[in-house]
């Protein structure tokens, strides 16, 4: 019985694992991206290109084809994804070096669903696990994002690896495993900074978990993989700028998070840049401390709309279905032609999502709180809260530092397996309890709780 069982759950994963492929790689061979390579995606096709042919971390453009002409280096995009694209620059031949870009994005998120799938196994039941894999396989966002000259494929699938090897914590507690979650971390950190402060509360974490003593050494071991990741980033800054980074993603970061509702005053066109709109932008994004002094002045001056939108607002812009600086529903950048335009499979799916989306939000909010309570004696397996409440601490730090600055629904894209996980969550613990009444807890031995939990399919 368990034989069939498990074959049967090997059958319906791969169903979803095949379907997730069929909608990414649609997707990306029929969207066409109006100017694929405008702002941030720009920036990091010259940052490549640089790399490679004018040996300069760089995103200057002054004359391409003169391989000789110099550019002035910069410190203001980590070097994580453009490092990725030098794989795919071939010279000036823009068309190929996006279809190559985007196909192997859409292959790598493919990949991503089947290491979702593996961190829900650490957590939920087959058949929860194969249902969160199914909203990780039509997920519009996690598909969309694929099309783009973006950091969010990459980022989610090395995020997605990180916090899947955390599970084997569970039985191999080792400091090798930690350092190198300590790198993955880094280099994750270096595909999107936002992450860079996450080793620390992780690095907390395990001695929670583990105690003060083999807590505390795991914990030294992650943090140093996590310094040898950026060393080289941080000495190459030192060496030429003097300074460790730049301070500017910061500001913006801060900046533009501070506008209620990503509107300046009553201006309806500003919503989405209300600095654009701002006379005073030059004055108050001139520094960390005159950014941090005008939020302040903002708060005294009206604290109730302040209060509100940072932590009831921000919070929901961040985890909304709709990109605010973007072109609407999943689209970053604006696109001429979308199988969601037009083809059935992609409509429905899309439809599902979005009926779906606060549900699963509201769901992965309580999940992410029921994790830390001691849940084995509802049958789930002993060990599973590790990887879960890993989940959770992301969803939590990433919600917390969104507070603190932009809650752009576009940067919680990389987020939703671990978003879809934990939605699951609560309904499965509910499912749980109800078939593991309190009359029957005390009957049962640990063994039996965990053999509960796996044959609760």
């Amino acid at each position: 019985m368990a034989t069939r069982s498990s074959w049967v759950t090997m059958v319906v994963f791969l169903c979803i694992l095949l379907s997730g492929f069929y909608l990414r790689v649609k997707s990306v061979n029929e969207t066409v991206v109006v100017q694929p390579l405008r702002a941030d995606a720009g920036d990091y096709f010259r940052y490549a290109y640089n790399i490679l042919y004018k040996n300069t971390y760089s995103r200057e453009m002054v004359d391409l084809k003169d391989l000789h002409s110099p550019v002035t280096p910069d410190r203001v995009r980590s070097p994580g994804y453009p490092l990725f694209l030098t794989f795919f620059v071939h010279g000036l031949a823009f068309q190929s070096f996006v279809e190559q870009v985007v196909l192997s994005q859409a292959i790598l998120s493919g990949l991503t669903i089947h290491l979702a799938y593996l961190l829900f196994r650490c957590f939920l039941p087959p058949v929860w696990a194969l249902a969160a894999s199914l909203l990780v396989a039509v997920s519009p966002h996690l598909i969309v994002a694929n099309s783009y000259i973006l950091t969010e494929t990459l980022f989610c699938f090395t995020l997605t690896v990180t916090v899947w090897l955390t599970g084997f914590l569970r039985s191999k507690p080792s400091w090798w495993l930690t350092l190198g979650l300590g790198l993955l971390m880094g280099l994750a950190s270096l595909v999107r900074p936002s992450l860079q402060y996450f080793p620390l509360l992780f690095a907390l974490f395990l001695v929670f978990q583990f105690g003060w003593r083999r807590g505390g050494k795991l914990a030294a071991t992650a943090l140093i993989g996590f310094s040898l990741s950026l060393s080289p980033w941080i000495i190459r800054n030192m060496h030429t700028f003097g300074v460790s980074g730049d301070k500017t993603l910061m500001i913006n970061f801060l900046h533009h998070g501070m506008y209620p509702d990503f509107t300046y005053g009553n201006v309806k066109d500003s919503r989405g840049f209300p600095y654009r709109y701002d006379p005073r932008s030059s004055e108050i994004s001139r520094d960390v401390r005159s950014v941090l002094r005008e939020i302040s002045n903002r708060f005294e001056k009206d604290p109730i709309t302040h209060l509100q939108w940072f932590f009831v607002g921000k919070p929901v812009a961040f985890w909304s279905w709709n990109t605010v600086q973007g072109a609407g529903d999943a689209f970053i950048y604006p696109v001429s032609q979308s199988p969601y335009f037009h083809d059935p499979s992609f409509r429905w799916s899309h439809h599902l999502m979005h009926s779906l989306h606060w549900p699963i939000v509201i769901q992965a909010f309580f999940g992410a709180v029921m994790v830390w309570f001691p849940l084995s004696r509802i049958g789930l397996e002993d060990g599973a809260d590790l990887s879960a409440r890993v989940t959770s601490l992301l969803l939590i730090y990433y919600t917390a530092l969104h507070v603190i600055g932009a809650p752009f629904p576009r940067y919680s894209i990389p987020l939703r397996p671990f978003l879809y996980g934990l939605g699951l969550f609560s309904p499965c613990l509910l499912t749980l309890a109800l078939k593991n009444p309190c009359r029957h807890r005390k009957q049962r031995s640990p063994s039996q709780s965990a053999t509960a939990f796996r044959n609760s399919n």
